[in-house]
Order: C-alpha cells, then structure tokens, then sequence
C-alpha cells in the first residue's frame, strides 16, 4: 500500500468517525423530542428527522465508499493499517 492510499484510508475513517457522531447527535435530538411528545407531523419534528437523514445518508454512502476502496486495496476487515 502507498503511502497515499494509506492517508485516503486514514482521511476516510476520520471522516466516518466525525459523522458517526453527527448522526448520533440527530438520532438524539429525534430522542429528545419524542420524549418531549412533540407531534411527529410537526415542523421541529420534520426538520430534525431530515438532519437526521441526510447525516445518516452521508455516512452510510462514506462507509460503502470506504470498504469498496479498501476490498480494492485487499484490507480484509480484522486486518490493522500499519
């Protein structure tokens, strides 16, 4: 593996890592207003669930991206980036 393809693997699971906790601060942000019974037809409501969405899109479109490039690369999943 070059030394560019390791800094893609390393730039991509950064980049995973930081989404991961974007997506989670939507999921809780649905969770909040669940618990706050605010009405799912709202406004609030719609709005936090396309946040939610769109971050959840992006991160499930960036880890298919990442796996591709590495079975690309021949990195099996339990293998570790030396």
């Amino acid at each position: 593996m070059t030394s560019k393809e390791k800094a893609k693997l390393i730039k991509q699971a950064g980049r995973l890592y930081l989404l991961g906790h974007t997506v989670e601060k939507h999921r809780s942000e649905l969770r909040r207003l669940v618990e706050q019974k605010v009405p799912y037809d709202s406004p609030q409501m719609a709005e936090a669930f396309a946040k939610f969405e769109e971050a959840d899109s992006e991160w499930k479109r960036l880890e298919q991206e990442h796996l591709d490039f590495r079975n690309r690369l021949g990195i099996k999943q339990d293998q570790l980036i030396e």
